[in-house]
């Protein structure tokens, strides 16, 4: 999986966070590109996302019908699985 594209040059590559460098969102880091080898700037952004579901016993599963053939889904939470 690649994480930035190198402005320069446009090639793909991970960014290194060796003993935790490049995560903190209060500062600007820098990095150089595996391929042209010029160095670039980059920021970091942590997005946080949840997914909430019921706990298995309180499930109500519907067929998710025409839109998910096999498929049952929770009535009131995310939660869906195949069912044969």
């Amino acid at each position: 999986m690649t994480d930035v594209t190198c402005p320069y040059c446009g090639f793909e590559q991970e960014i290194n966070h060796d003993d935790g460098y490049g995560y903190d969102e209060s500062e600007d880091y820098e990095q150089e590109c595996g391929d042209c080898e010029k160095t670039f700037n980059y920021t970091t952004g942590i997005i946080f996302s949840y997914q909430v579901t019921c706990q298995d016993k309180d499930h109500d599963m519907v067929p998710s019908g025409d839109k998910w053939p096999g498929m049952y889904e929770c009535k009131k939470c995310d939660f869906c699985e195949r069912r044969d």
